[in-house]
């Protein structure tokens, strides 16, 4: 078997290719051969990714969410997933912790070279141009974590989205949105939305059920007095009870700006496309390599 490792060597002190040069190691000594995906940037990244789909028999991704992104974006433009090996190394990790993956980097590794698999869900978006992991999300609160710096992420922990979220609440900073889904057809002023992949957010359940579909949650028509009910949101992902959200389960949530203001999404922890868009869920469209119990 020959496998692609994919990392970026910029990232961090170095330990992502510390990392690669070890996975390489054990699949030498498993009798595999594994070949190095790196790039200068995310879009030469996912060119890299998506050749190597016809050249190789798994991929290795190593980092957390915004690599996965860009592993899931070339299975996608590809229109077909090899086995996926996630060695967990952002700050967050949530679908690495959904599917129950090690955090360890050494158990990663050996959940990889046991080669169980189990086919899991992704959602992918613009015509199949751009995967969704994860999260995807849209409205004021994405605009403040695309604003957000990662020296203040440093320095104030995740305080700070609550931070800058108060100074938004009052604001006139709701988009009206046409949102079609399966059964559901409004016309609502969003505050907030978030579609995720997973019944999780950071490996916790913020909903009771687990379908293969994308869970949407969106807050609209937030004021003051809803200001716990938000940093509820934020901790925890359970607002389902609150009259300021509306949940949706569905395969298909197609997003249509009422406004001329650019109204941009955030995907997987990374500024993303502007509406209009249409999030489609790729139910088992990939195999992945996880814990056999």
């Amino acid at each position: 078997m020959h496998y692609g490792i994919f990392f970026n060597p910029n990232a961090g002190d170095g330990n992502a290719e510390k990392l690669a040069k070890k996975m390489r190691e054990k699949f030498e000594q498993a009798g595999h051969s594994a070949d190095y995906l790196t790039a200068p940037d995310p879009e030469e990244a996912v060119k890299t990714v998506k050749e190597a789909v016809e050249k190789f028999d798994g991929i290795v991704s190593i980092g957390g969410d915004g690599s996965l992104n860009i592993v899931g974006t070339a299975f996608v433009q590809a229109g077909k997933a090899l086995p996926l090996g996630i060695i967990p190394g952002g700050t967050i990790n949530n679908f690495a912790k959904r599917w129950h993956l090690p955090m360890d980097e050494e158990e990663a590794m050996d959940v990889i070279i046991a080669g169980h698999q189990r086919k899991v869900g992704i959602a992918a978006c613009q015509d199949r141009q751009k995967a969704v992991i994860s999260s995807f999300t849209f409205g004021s609160f994405a605009d403040i974590s695309n604003e957000v710096r990662q020296s203040e992420k440093r320095k104030f922990g995740l305080i700070v989205y609550p931070l800058k979220a108060i100074k938004q609440i009052g604001k006139d900073t709701s988009y009206p949105v046409e949102i079609t889904a399966e059964g559901y057809h409004e016309k609502l002023k969003v505050w907030f939305s978030l579609a995720t992949t997973t019944h999780s957010i950071g490996g916790r359940p913020y909903v009771d059920t687990d379908y293969d579909k994308l869970h949407v949650s969106i807050l609209h028509n937030m004021r003051f007095r809803k200001l716990l009910q938000l940093f509820r949101f934020i901790f925890t992902g359970r607002l389902k009870d609150s009259d300021a959200l509306t949940y949706l389960e569905t395969d298909k949530l197609e997003l249509k700006p009422l406004t001329d203001k650019k109204i941009y999404s955030r995907i997987d922890g990374d500024k993303g496309p502007a509406l209009p868009l249409t999030v489609e869920f790729l139910a088992d469209f990939v195999p992945l390599y996880v814990p056999e119990k």
